[in-house]
């Protein structure tokens, strides 16, 4: 008996390490370059596909696709980040009025306010999903992937502000 549960136990523990979670940032990138005027349709495409890869349908590969493609998101949304406090440092740089770190600091705020935001927000899909039991961990990295790609399209609309 011992014998066949070892045995059933690495039978289905072997496909479970054969799962790739992985999202090429770039088929990311080529989703925004033909959709620039809806790019949110290229938010979860590679989640989905991630999903069907691994045989979709589970929580947990919902979860773990939707998070690992959150991740790229998060990655971008960083570099944006960094450019626009590059871009609000140097307008304070001008000799126009601004004083220094006017700029900077409201760009650090606004950023402060909208992880605030992100979480009570996917903290509100948490509870909704709750009485589901396991629909809980798909409804929270939804909305994590969906929020974090949501604010790098309103950095980059603010970063393209910076450079008229």
């Amino acid at each position: 008996m011992k014998q066949l549960l070892s045995i059933l136990f690495i039978a289905f523990a072997a496909p479970a390490a054969a799962q790739d979670f992985s999202i090429d940032p770039h088929l990311i990138d080529r989703c925004l370059a033909i959709n620039d005027e809806t790019p949110m349709r290229c938010v979860g495409r590679q989640a989905d596909e991630c999903e069907q890869r691994n045989g979709g349908g589970a929580d947990m590969v919902i979860s773990a696709c939707q998070a690992a493609e959150a991740e790229v998101w998060d990655d971008i949304l960083n570099r944006t980040y960094a450019r626009v406090l590059e871009h609000a440092k140097a307008r304070e740089g001008w000799d126009i009025g601004y004083e220094q770190g006017q700029l900077t600091d409201a760009v650090r705020e606004m950023q402060h306010a909208w992880i605030a935001y992100r979480d009570a927000t996917c903290g509100h899909a948490l509870a909704r999903a709750m009485p589901f039991g396991s629909g809980a961990g798909p409804a929270e990295s939804e909305c994590q992937l969906r929020e974090t790609a949501r604010q790098v399209f309103q950095l980059q609309y603010i970063e393209r502000s910076y450079r008229q």
